[in-house]
């Protein structure tokens, strides 16, 4: 779903400063993005005018050509699907100016570098920051007069080295924590199967996609038979454990491309894309199986668990997500109508 709306974007010319507010509040990097380049703009920006009216001209010229670079690299991250790539356009541009502006300045340019040394992995994956660093050290350690003696550079490149290290740490643990995050936003902690809200833009995401390809897409619908009765007997611990179980089958069984989703209390639902009707039914019909061969110890008792499915194609008759999650719950009412498993 995220996809889908990075290639299709709702970035467009006319977004009003609300919707712009609320995507960089949404999109992290873009954020991070479009503030190291309003902010490089605003730093750079009255030092290229100092130097314009000091004469200095040749210097005016290159703070102005970094004052224009970061802003174009900033226009570049709100247009759909270039966020990542303006990160990497943003990171070369800055290490560049970096580079530049301490070989012309020596030591009062080499102020510059840690800030760059630093935003490098916010900016961009941390193998890109490493190359960039590293290329920061290689040139400017090895230039001649940039620094005035060895000990100068020996405490430029180990300080550098300090900076660089403390930057992909937080890079790692930040980027760990919000895929943390992420899985628990998207996903039932229970059996760690997608949870509803996923799954309800997951499918939609998928539908539209297959609408506009025509290509076919089944959803089916797993509910387990009296499972009232397992909670009721054996207690909710038991019950939870059933439910892990029967996921780890259901995502055991299903291919890598489709959608498997707790969407209710017993209840589980499988997207199969690109798949006929009758290939869903083999595999539902699979799946029953192989869940009703599964076993569980309940409080030292042995017992087996049957589900009921209810599988529906789209068709392009249908209007919505609810006309295919509608379709494919007459159906389990059918199967369990018709005695269950």
């Amino acid at each position: 779903a995220m996809r889908f709306v990075e290639e299709h974007g709702p970035c467009a010319p006319s977004m009003g400063w609300r919707a712009a507010v609320k995507r960089a509040t949404e999109d992290p990097q873009l954020g991070l993005i479009s503030f190291f380049a309003a902010l490089i703009a605003l730093i750079v920006l009255p030092f290229s005018i100092y130097r314009f009216t000091q004469g200095q001209i040749g210097v005016g010229i290159i703070d102005a050509v970094i004052v224009m670079a970061v802003s174009a690299v900033g226009i570049v991250a709100w247009l759909p699907g270039q966020t990542a790539r303006a990160g990497i356009l943003m990171a070369i541009v800055t290490t560049t100016s970096c580079l530049v502006v301490s070989l012309l300045f020596a030591r009062h340019g080499l102020l510059w570098s840690y800030a760059v040394l630093t935003t490098n992995f916010l900016l961009t994956s941390r193998r890109m920051a490493i190359i960039a660093n590293v290329t920061v050290f290689a040139i400017l350690g090895s230039h001649p007069q940039v620094f005035t003696n060895h000990v100068e550079r020996v405490v430029f490149l180990s300080s550098g080295l300090l900076v660089t290290l403390c930057a992909y740490i937080f890079s790692l643990q930040s980027t760990r924590q919000r895929q943390a995050l992420e899985h628990l936003a998207i996903h039932d902690p229970l059996t760690q199967a997608m949870n509803r809200r996923a799954f309800d833009i997951d499918l939609a995401t998928t539908l539209q996609a297959h609408q506009l390809s025509q290509s076919p897409c089944t959803l089916a619908i797993v509910d387990l038979d009296h499972f009232k009765s397992v909670n009721d007997d054996y207690g909710h611990p038991s019950g939870d454990l059933v439910l892990k179980k029967v996921a780890m089958a259901l995502r055991g069984q299903a291919r890598e491309e489709f959608i498997v989703a707790r969407i209710g209390g017993e209840e589980f639902a499988v997207v199969l894309p690109e798949s006929s009707l009758e290939k869903s039914v083999a595999f539902a019909e699979k799946l029953r199986i192989a869940i009703s061969e599964l076993e569980f110890s309940l409080n030292d008792e042995i017992k087996q668990i049957t589900v009921s499915i209810g599988a529906a194609s789209w068709l392009s008759g249908m209007s919505a997500t609810g006309d295919l999650m509608r379709a494919a719950d007459e159906q389990l009412y059918r199967a369990k109508q018709g005695g269950r498993n």
